[in-house]
């Protein structure tokens, strides 16, 4: 079983994009690209042990960031990072964390990064993903080890879902942060899910733990999905269950590629994962 790993589907259609940082014992979790500038590429949050969480900037150049909210840097557990053109931000808990672009590109390498302001969604964020003016905020959810509010499990036709994804309505490039606090919508998603894209036309969840085989799932998002100010993702949906190494993190959709994280190879796990993957990889949706 541990040797004969195989992924046919992932490895004819996937490509090698960046190499993921794995200095001091980081476990990356988020991944967003970066507006065009002639050093980076893309931007990958984590956390590390005892500590400040990090981000890093990826492209010609690597480097890292720390955040710093009233004069001290965050420790809290970074999940997702996602990008609304001015503005990062990050899932750090209950909060999601915004702090300039510009202001982390200008940054040196381990330097701290003031956060601009931060809010909390109503859920233990996981993941986070900003998408024609709207800002997605979600949960990660494992009966063993992490539960949901039992009003977040949904069944319908012999499924249920297990977490939430808040949908946030947000200005031009986030620039004021969200409109409201309250979500404009909400996502029902199963279970284990660690990252997801929007794009025209679908949605892609990322779902992994431990040592299984990942899925990334495409789904079709079609008119008169939304009931009662809900789009629930199940089977009916599905367009296609793409199999991966384990452990993949957080995606993103851009240019008809979905790019995707893993953690395979942090210092944590790379011991006894059948396959170590230390590298970005891309992924045609059509």
């Amino acid at each position: 079983w541990f040797f004969g790993a195989r992924y046919p589907a992932f490895d004819e259609r996937a490509k090698a994009e960046q190499e993921i940082p794995l200095e001091d014992g980081f476990c990356p979790q988020g991944l967003c690209a970066l507006p065009e500038n002639p050093k980076y590429e893309v931007a990958v949050s984590g956390y590390l042990k005892d500590t400040p969480s990090r981000v890093y900037l990826i492209g010609k150049e690597t480097k890292s960031i720390i955040l710093e909210e009233d004069g001290k840097p965050l420790t809290t557990h970074f999940g997702g990072i996602t990008c609304t053109g001015n503005y990062l931000v990050v899932a750090s808990g209950k909060s999601l964390v915004r702090f300039p672009v510009e202001e982390a590109i200008n940054a040196k390498d381990g330097a701290a990064v003031k956060v601009t302001d931060s809010f909390q969604t109503g859920l233990q964020n996981a993941y986070c993903y900003y998408f024609d003016n709207v800002l997605y905020a979600g949960e990660f959810y494992r009966e063993q080890n992490y539960p949901t509010d039992q009003s977040h499990h949904i069944e319908k036709d012999g499924e249920t879902n297990y977490a939430f994804v808040y949908a946030f309505e947000a200005d031009e490039n986030c620039e004021g942060g969200v409109k409201n606090s309250d979500p404009i919508l909400t996502i029902s998603v199963p279970a284990l899910v660690q990252g997801i894209a929007i794009y025209e036309g679908g949605i892609a969840l990322s779902t992994s733990y431990g040592l299984p085989n990942s899925h990334i799932y495409f789904y079709e998002r079609k008119e008169g999905d939304v009931e009662n100010n809900m789009l629930r993702l199940d089977s009916s949906d599905l367009k296609d269950d793409l199999v991966a190494p384990c452990m993949s993190e957080e995606i993103y959709e851009e240019d008809g590629r979905l790019y995707i994280l893993f953690e395979s190879k942090a210092e944590k796990y790379r011991q006894f994962v059948r396959r170590q993957v230390d590298t970005v990889y891309s992924v045609p949706l059509a």
